[in-house]
């Protein structure tokens, strides 16, 4: 926290730090394995554009930042988790404004069993995707998951795992907190960027899909289309890859022989098997 190793009992913040009270902080979720930091690099990028998105001015180089990313992994003897940096404005009054208030940076990291595992059931939302005309989207900013919020409210509600959300045009946005993938006649689909926080996971599903031979289409979805779908799954760094059961009540396939392909491709890269990736992974 701000530079300092500090014990898990003396991480705290006033009450009247002004992200708590509007939400203006940005995080990043990285996942920890075995043979190193997945995807380290693009996710600090990230971190450091997210700041810039909301008028942060970091106390510390990106440079800087990732040693300490590297250092608290080894301090906590991790080797199988979740790295989680953020980064949010300090004590400074109660002003809305987060002009003139200090900015805090701080890296967590944690032991982490996978936030979706198994097989799941979505249901699909009222609430519509925040749009990028409104907030900025691309940017990891904590306010923005009262929407996801929201949406996984009303799916646990209707005895679902998660919600997919669709954007103000009525097209597929995400689930609220994973990118969705479809598969029809052994091709894959998933939605544009447009309306969506593309991650670090999707990306590199879209890499391995396309090094297996699989045809990838980014694309406009209406909802009518998920009825022709012959497979579906999220990707996301908390979740991995985990595939669909059903939606909105209506069974999937039980084989999903691509969604099998692509977790085995996913495993051999994240366990550094698959040497093409191996730059994906930061040694600890």
């Amino acid at each position: 926290m701000d530079g300092k190793f500090i014990p898990w009992k003396q991480a705290k913040i006033h009450v009247l730090s002004h992200s708590l009270h509007y939400g203006a902080s940005v995080f990043e979720g990285i996942k920890i394995y075995p043979k190193g930091v997945f995807r380290l690099d693009g996710h600090l990028a990230r971190f450091y554009d997210s700041m810039k998105a909301i008028s942060m001015k970091p106390t510390f180089s990106k440079s800087e930042f990732t040693k300490a990313c590297i250092e608290i992994v080894r301090k906590n003897k991790i080797s199988l988790g979740y790295l989680r940096p953020i980064a949010f404005y300090g004590e400074g009054g109660m002003n809305l404004f987060w002009k003139d208030m200090p900015v805090k940076m701080a890296i967590i990291a944690i032991p982490w069993k996978n936030y979706l595992a198994g097989e799941i059931k979505i249901k699909t939302s009222k609430w519509r995707r925040i749009s990028p005309g409104t907030v900025a989207l691309h940017a990891k900013v904590s306010g923005h998951y009262v929407n996801s919020n929201l949406a996984t409210t009303e799916a646990y509600e209707s005895g679902a795992d998660e919600a997919l959300l669709f954007d103000e045009k009525g097209h597929v946005a995400e689930a609220a907190s994973a990118n969705i993938f479809f598969v029809k006649n052994g091709e894959v689909f998933t939605s544009k960027r447009d309306f969506i926080l593309p991650g670090f996971s999707r990306d590199s599903v879209i890499c391995l899909a396309k090094d297996l031979g699989l045809k990838v289409y980014e694309k406009n979805m209406k909802k009518v289309e998920l009825k022709t779908f012959d497979e579906a799954f999220l990707t996301g760094t908390a979740s991995e890859i985990v595939s669909i059961c059903e939606i909105d009540g209506r069974k999937l396939s039980k084989e999903h022989p691509v969604t099998d392909r692509l977790k085995v491709a996913f495993k051999d890269a994240v366990s550094g098997k698959n040497m093409k990736y191996r730059k994906w992974l930061t040694r600890v």
